[in-house]
């Protein structure tokens, strides 16, 4: 199986809201050993050896391009002598640094007022009094915001928030010298990410290709090394498709990776699924998401919220 972590953070520095993308160092580690004890631990190009029995095999990989898989993640993954994948957006690197999911949230998360706003002929009026209703605010905007080409997505977080100025989230994102860093040490592969994190599937083709192939060459150019896998933003069917796995097939790649649930095949290497990973992801459930039931169990999950 392949799992899919965004950050890890220092144990004392946890955000107050609820952030599915984010693992404490301890509780990374707890994960890690567990799986150490339990499975065979592996780079992503021994993972798609698909000729060896891949029953208990486990790679470890990172979406976006946080700091913080090089301050945090690293440093556990080397203790414990365990490869990963980072698939890194290139958008950083051309020095944008907005990030409109952590903006949305900051935003929501900053007092206790309804989201009003008014937006393609529509009128919005959205609880975000209490946490959940915040949760909930946030996927709703989230919703339709993934759906937008980059300009769109910019018009917008204008709109929501009332401000032309976007926030900047260059703390928290690698440098190139950090990528550089990443890439020379032997546990870790770099991958792409496309460039301005967008929904593939709702992009033109020409656009999608540009988005891919932008990618793939930045980083190349950067760590003066061939990348040869790709994780598609978001990575659900309504974000991905056959359109998109054939263009990453045909620029060289010899992996994608999507964020659905399934066992990985031979037959899958540009559609590969991956089991996402938070910090509420204890031993028990662990396990669960490892077995084979845990497919059945999304499916029927989404049936029952359709």
């Amino acid at each position: 199986m392949i799992l899919n972590y965004h950050r890890i953070c220092a144990n004392n520095n946890m955000p107050k809201h609820k952030d599915e993308l984010v693992v404490s160092e301890k509780k990374f580690e707890n994960q890690l050993i567990f799986l150490k004890k339990n499975y065979d631990l592996v780079s992503l190009d021994n993972f798609l050896n698909f000729e060896k029995n891949n029953a208990h095999k486990i790679c470890i990989t990172f979406d976006d391009g946080y700091k913080d898989n090089l301050t945090h993640a690293l440093p556990i993954l080397v203790k414990l002598n365990i490869p990963a994948t980072i698939y890194v957006a290139t958008k950083f690197f051309e020095n944008e640094f907005d990030l409109w999911w952590y903006e949305l949230q900051d935003y929501i998360w900053s007092d206790s007022k309804n989201i009003k706003f008014s937006y393609d002929g529509k009128n919005y009026d959205i609880l975000s009094k209490n946490e959940n209703e915040k949760s909930k605010c946030f996927m709703q905007l989230r919703g339709i915001i993934k759906k937008l080409d980059r300009e769109n997505q910019k018009k917008f977080m204008n709109i929501v928030t009332n401000k032309i100025e976007r926030k900047e989230y260059k703390d928290i994102i690698l440098t190139k010298e950090d990528l550089k860093s990443l890439s020379l040490n032997s546990l870790i592969t770099i991958g792409a990410h496309s460039h301005n994190h967008l929904s593939l599937k709702n992009l033109t083709e020409e656009d999608c290709l540009k988005e891919i192939k932008k990618s793939k060459e930045i980083l190349e150019n950067l760590i003066n090394n061939k990348i040869n896998h790709f994780s598609y933003p978001y990575g659900t069917e309504d974000d991905v498709g056959e359109r998109e796995f054939n263009i990453v097939k045909k620029l060289g790649f010899k992996s994608a990776v999507t964020t659905s649930v399934g066992k990985p095949t031979k037959n899958k290497l540009y559609n590969l699924p991956r089991i996402h990973i938070n910090q509420n992801t204890s031993e028990k459930i662990l396990k669960f998401k490892l077995s084979s039931y845990y497919p059945f169990y999304r499916k029927i999950r989404e049936l029952i919220n359709f």
